[in-house]
C-alpha cells in the first residue's frame, strides 16, 4: 500500500511540475509580447490599420495582449508510419507562440513570438482572420480554460488543441476535412490523427 501511495505521489509531483513549467513559459512569452507590442503596432503602415484588425491608430493605445497560444505540429514519425498507434505521441512544439492583441475585449491580430538566437522575440504581427476565429472560439466555449494551436503544415490546416486532447478544427482544417458550414465539430486526438493521415494518403 505504501508503494502505491509513493507512485501516486510521484505522478502528482510530475503533473504539478509540468503545470508550473507551462505557467512559467506563458509568463515569459507574455512579458516579451507586452514589451514589444507598441513597436510592432507602430510598424503598421498608415492607412493599412484595417488590414491588421484595427479601425484606426487611436485603438493602438487601448491594445493589450491576451493569453498566448503555443503552436504545435505533427512530428516526422507521424508521416513515416502507416498505422497510428494510440499510445504514441505525434505532437511536438514548433517553438512558436501566437499572442492575441485585444481591443475592447476583441482579438484584433496576433503577435508571433519565436526564439531568435536562443532568445524569445516578437517576429511578426498580423493574422487578423485567425485572431477573429480564436476570439469566436473562446466566446463559444467559455468552459475551455486552456487551449493551443495544432498546425498541420502539409495540409495548411489549423486546429484548436485543448488540454483534454479534444480537437476542434478551425476554418482551414474544416475545409480540408470537408466539414460543411459553421458546424461546431470536435474529435478525439486519435480520431483526428486518423482523419489527417487518410487525407494525406489520398493527396
Amino acid at each position: 500500500m505504501k508503494k502505491i501511495y509513493q507512485i501516486i505521489l510521484i505522478f502528482l509531483i510530475i503533473g504539478i511540475t509540468n503545470i508550473n513549467a507551462q505557467t512559467n513559459q506563458i509568463g515569459i512569452i507574455s512579458k516579451v509580447a507586452n514589451a514589444e507590442l507598441s513597436d510592432y503596432l507602430n510598424k503598421i503602415p498608415v492607412g493599412q490599420e484595417n488590414m491588421f484588425g484595427f479601425n484606426n491608430r487611436g485603438e493602438f493605445f487601448q491594445a493589450e495582449i491576451g493569453i498566448p497560444y503555443e503552436v504545435f505540429t505533427l512530428n516526422t514519425e507521424f508521416f513515416d508510419t502507416k498505422n497510428i498507434i494510440r499510445t504514441k505521441t505525434y505532437i511536438v512544439s514548433t517553438e512558436n507562440w501566437r499572442v492575441p492583441i485585444i481591443v475592447n475585449n476583441q482579438h484584433r491580430a496576433l503577435l508571433t513570438v519565436s526564439k531568435v538566437n536562443n532568445q524569445w522575440s516578437v517576429v511578426k504581427i498580423g493574422a487578423k482572420g485567425l485572431a477573429e476565429e480564436l476570439d469566436m472560439f473562446n466566446k463559444n466555449h467559455p468552459s475551455i480554460d486552456e487551449s493551443n494551436i495544432l498546425r498541420v503544415f502539409q495540409l495548411k490546416g489549423d486546429f484548436i488543441l485543448t488540454s483534454q486532447n479534444i480537437i476542434y478544427p478551425l476554418t482551414s482544417a474544416k475545409q480540408l476535412l470537408s466539414v460543411e458550414g459553421d458546424n461546431d465539430v470536435s474529435y478525439s486526438l486519435h480520431d483526428m490523427l486518423i482523419l489527417v493521415k487518410n487525407k494525406i494518403i489520398r493527396n
